[in-house]
């Protein structure tokens, strides 16, 4: 096959009847040719003007890496169709390689905006000949794999409005989480200002006392998961977002939660050094009890309402430029290990039945 493909490299000026016998040869050979051969044969045909288009293909989606390489980066003949194919489902690599492209249509684009890691994305965002538009900029802001690692930059680009860093709070790095309570906090204004003015007088919730009470005695035993499943069924959260809240760098998430379901400072301390006083320091949980008692209830409320679909993208827009939506992003978190726990876990906050399920929680 290597030297077949040189033979015909070594001129220009072929009839389609010489092009046609040529690719039905490939066809036929590049499967059983050595990896060596095939590198060398995608470095001789990326740049020829008469290379089959379908060749090109079908050498664009080679399993070796650097055998697809030179077309992914280089290649003007390989089809807008093939290149948005394997920007979804092909390997890492093969995205760093279509990141580089010098030309990138907006299918391709939004695929890449979908799919690749950080490393990849990093490599479009800092291109200066490319500018990613709202859409796509607002497709990567819903990616909870990537803010983590790339929230500063995303940030600097407005490409993480106010709905983005509230319900990305749990994998913002440190630096925009006060952002994001600045932003909670306004929000929660907001609302408050927009809901009708009318007197009442509060009504005792039974059902949210059993339930203080189950995370105060789940904490006192130092129940993790217990506590981490009435935490969620108080708040509506499915378990993969509520086992978050008892991991290392989650403390504020977690004051944030026990504010919204109104657990009063003390249960918080008690709450806070139970389960997380063996790896932190008393300074730090000074700090969260600080933050307890400066966020007001509403924007808690704001924050752990927007954490109901954490990790996942909302409905996919039309981003693509040809009416067709991208798939959805799944997100890293997504948890099966407990779905009667989620499917039930917006009740628990009303009703006889909620606090059935708060005293069978602490039984």
């Amino acid at each position: 096959m290597l030297s077949a493909a040189e033979l015909f490299t070594g001129r220009t000026g072929h009839n389609a009847e010489e092009t046609r016998v040529f690719l039905e040869l490939a066809k036929n050979l590049i499967s059983a040719t050595s990896v060596r051969d095939r590198r060398q044969i995608a470095n001789m045909l990326v740049t020829y003007p008469e290379a089959p288009d379908a060749l090109i293909d079908l050498l664009a989606n080679d399993k070796d890496d650097l055998t697809a390489f030179p077309i992914l980066r280089h290649s003007t003949k390989v089809s807008v169709d093939v290149l948005v194919e394997i920007a979804k489902g092909g390997s890492e690599a093969a995205r760093k390689a279509l990141a580089g492209r010098s030309h990138l249509p907006r299918p391709i684009l939004a695929a890449l905006c979908e799919t690749a890691d950080a490393q990849t994305i990093r490599l479009l965002i800092d291109r200066k000949d490319l500018t990613l538009d709202q859409h796509l900029n607002e497709r990567l802001s819903k990616r909870a794999d990537l803010i983590a690692e790339l929230g500063e930059e995303l940030s600097k680009r407005q490409a993480l409005n106010t709905e983005n860093l509230i319900s990305q709070f749990l994998v913002l790095p440190a630096s925009l989480r006060a952002k994001a309570i600045a932003a909670a906090e306004t929000m929660s204004v907001i609302r408050s200002a927009q809901a009708p003015a009318h007197a009442s007088i509060p009504a005792i919730d039974t059902a949210r006392l059993r339930l203080h009470g189950a995370l105060l005695k789940a904490a006192l035993l130092q129940k993790r998961n217990r506590f981490t499943d009435s935490l969620g069924q108080g708040l509506g959260l499915p378990s993969s977002v509520s086992d978050m809240f008892l991991q290392e760098g989650q403390g504020e998430a977690l004051v944030i939660a026990l504010k919204s379901l109104g657990l009063d400072r003390p249960r918080t301390t008690t709450v806070l050094v139970r389960l997380l006083g063996e790896h932190m320091a008393v300074e730090e949980i000074r700090k969260l009890l600080f933050l307890h008692r400066n966020l007001s209830t509403g924007a808690a409320n704001v924050l752990t309402s927007s954490w109901t679909l954490f990790g996942t993208s909302a409905n996919s827009a039309e981003i693509d430029g040809t009416g067709e939506k991208t798939p959805r992003h799944v997100g890293q978190f997504e948890d099966a290990s407990r779905p009667s726990r989620d499917a039930r876990s917006h009740r628990i906050s009303s009703g006889t039945t909620s606090a059935q399920r708060v005293r069978r929680g602490i039984g």
